[in-house]
């Protein structure tokens, strides 16, 4: 859909809700492997219960905060939920035109993101790693 706007072409309703429902199916997908994985990993981890299922709460929240904007796609287009989220008649195509629900699904869509990236790499136990490079970069100078 990127392309059609980019190249001009207006996207049909069947091509949005295909895209809607495809972009609904991978993401929950890709989120719901990515939980597995973490708490598989999570069992190895040794420390605190925070240090040790932190990065599986993290991400598991992260599910149902990045879906709830494409769940509300997927049933509007399906004629199921009424639920827009812009004003109506508002002159702007923007952010300055969301309303409550709006505000509610970008709010949770970055929050989600923002927990998910922090689960995984810590998960990854990329912190400590950066923290140790860090201060071998340091020593070196």
């Amino acid at each position: 859909m990127l392309l059609a706007g980019i190249f001009g072409a207006v996207a049909s309703e069947a091509s949005k809700q295909l895209a809607h429902a495809v972009s609904f199916g991978v993401t929950l997908a890709m989120m719901t492997n990515l939980a597995q994985m973490v708490y598989w990993k999570s069992l190895a981890r040794k420390g605190s219960r925070v240090h040790k299922h932190g990065p599986t709460v993290l991400v598991l929240a992260a599910v149902p905060l990045t879906m709830l904007d494409l769940t509300r796609h997927v049933l509007q287009d399906g004629g199921m939920w009424n639920a827009h989220m812009y004003r109506p008649g508002c002159p702007h195509a923007d952010a300055r035109c969301l309303n409550a629900l709006g505000v509610t699904c970008a709010l949770a869509t970055y929050v989600g993101f923002a927990a998910l990236i922090t689960g995984v790499l810590w998960s990854a136990n990329m912190f400590a790693k950066l923290r140790d490079r860090f201060k071998r970069a340091r020593l070196r100078v």
